[in-house]
């Protein structure tokens, strides 16, 4: 059975929605919490505002009586005291029961001591069950007078005459405890919550779907572009999306297409150049040959050194290709030791004297005889100082100079100057490339193969140093070799 692929925009969408949802969780929890703290508290203040308004009526009664024995002797008039002060919602009274008469009066109140010639014809009201046993009555020594004593943590509410202290209202807490008032409106209002909370469930859902595929196009572009690149398709290029970790990646991307593009182009242009370089001394080989085979051309010494001529420069060239495929696996070895580079250099110049004469070439060589030494592999550096010499002796007008001078220090620099023809500056940064030739017809009677400064440039790298070329002051080039003298410690 296939097992089943997750699309990241997927991922993206159940991450966002998932993020959303535990906020929104959060957010309603403590919301819910709030709301019945503060609700809870809110019960408490409105119900310690309407016990104030029992104080004032005990303080003008007290005053009329001058004790709290009125109280006593009329135990209905507490109740009906609590229940006209309004800390709930009373039960209904009964039609025939007529109102207190201290709510008749104004705002002073008067009560006269009950009637005993008068029957009452109902009993007040009674307070709801949840208020009995919760709110007390005590006088200004904290004496218990009506209701439960106060505990330490109850609320008191100071009744006072005059600015003199009478006495205390005590109310013991209320939480948990709801009037059927109190719950339609907390239910309402957690109601009221859950809504909001499934809306912004849905709310989320969108919001996560949109942002998870905005997320996900730049990522498609990108996928899409990569999947271009394996198919050989190196010209496509993908805008620049984003100032963020993904455009980075679609910048790389471009950068890439571009590289590979470049070392298409470079592969294709390698495989026609070695073609041509290696058809070339075939051709000549198979013409002479059959020239001597039609008896066109004698065969004598002079054609068979023709022959060998050509033989040699093919087998050069294939050394060369040789070495160079070697060097880019990592696979040329180098037998490195503590060696004079300026002494492998003089041995070096000293075989081109005869060569630069021929061709009216003055040869200088300046270098100091206490040379620092490096760790280097005698045999590839006198393969690269070869290189470079060759190269000056080739592309050098006849009565021209050739300098090389060195420079002792860190890095350890040694300098190949000649005289005209110069190079193009837009062409410089290519003679280090393989089989580039400034004669773009690559005639083989204007130089070698182009692969000298390529084999050069990869012995000193091989050796942590680098070459450079630059127009020279004599007029022609300038190649500076660079070699690190840390090296060698």
């Amino acid at each position: 059975m296939p097992s089943i692929r997750i699309r990241i925009w997927h991922k993206l969408f159940f991450s966002i929605l998932l993020v959303i949802v535990l906020i929104l969780a959060v957010n309603m929890a403590i919301t819910r919490y709030s709301f019945q703290q503060g609700f809870s508290q809110y019960i408490e203040e409105i119900r310690l505002t309407r016990l104030d308004s029992v104080g004032q009526t005990l303080s003008g009664l007290y005053k009329q009586y001058g004790n709290w024995g009125f109280l006593k002797n009329d135990p209905l008039l507490w109740q009906q005291l609590l229940v006209e002060a309004k800390l709930a919602p009373p039960p209904v009274p009964h039609r025939d029961l007529e109102p207190p008469e201290f709510h008749k009066r104004g705002p002073t109140p008067h009560f006269g001591p009950p009637s005993r010639h008068v029957e009452r014809q109902h009993s007040p009201p009674s307070p709801p069950p949840y208020l009995r046993g919760r709110v007390g009555l005590q006088d200004k020594t904290q004496a218990p007078i009506f209701g439960p004593p106060a505990l330490k943590n109850e609320r008191r509410l100071p009744i006072t005459l005059e600015s003199e202290v009478i006495g205390y209202l005590s109310m013991r807490s209320f939480k948990g405890v709801r009037t059927d008032i109190d719950q339609r409106f907390e239910h309402d209002q957690i109601k009221n919550l859950l809504l909001t909370a499934i809306l912004s469930f849905v709310i989320a859902v969108i919001v996560s779907l949109l942002l998870a595929r905005a997320f996900n196009q730049p990522i498609t572009r990108l996928a899409d572009m990569a999947r271009q690149l394996t198919s050989g398709k190196f010209d496509s290029r993908v805008q620049k999306i984003s100032r963020d970790e993904l455009g980075d990646l679609a910048t790389d991307l471009n950068t890439l297409a571009e590289t590979l593009g470049q070392n298409q182009q470079s592969r294709r242009q390698w495989i026609a150049d070695i073609s041509h370089e290696l058809r070339t001394p075939l051709t000549i080989l198979r013409g002479e040959l059959e020239a001597m085979e039609d008896n066109v051309r004698p065969v004598n010494s002079e054609s068979i050194q023709s022959l060998s001529l050509e033989i040699k420069h093919l087998q050069r060239l294939v050394d060369d290709l040789h070495q160079l495929s070697l060097s880019d696996q990592g696979s040329l070895t180098y037998e490195k030791v503590q060696v004079i580079p300026f002494s492998l250099l003089q041995s070096v110049a000293e075989g081109y004297v005869l060569p630069m004469q021929q061709k009216n070439i003055s040869l200088t060589v300046s270098c100091d005889e206490n040379s620092p030494m490096v760790f280097a592999d005698p045999q590839r550096l006198t393969q690269l100082f070869t290189n470079l010499l060759e190269n000056s002796l080739r592309y050098t007008n006849e009565g021209g100079t050739v300098k090389i001078r060195c420079k002792s220090g860190a890095p350890l620099i040694i300098c190949f100057e000649d005289s005209a023809p110069g190079i193009s500056p837009e062409l410089i940064p290519r003679l280090f490339e393989r089989l580039f030739r400034i004669d773009n017809s690559r005639n083989r009677g204007s130089g070698g193969s182009g692969l000298g400064l390529s084999i050069a440039q990869s012995i000193a790298q091989a050796h942590g140093g680098k070459l450079t070329a630059e127009p020279s002051s004599l007029g022609g080039l300038k190649i500076s070799l660079e070699l690190p003298i840390e090296s060698g410690k």
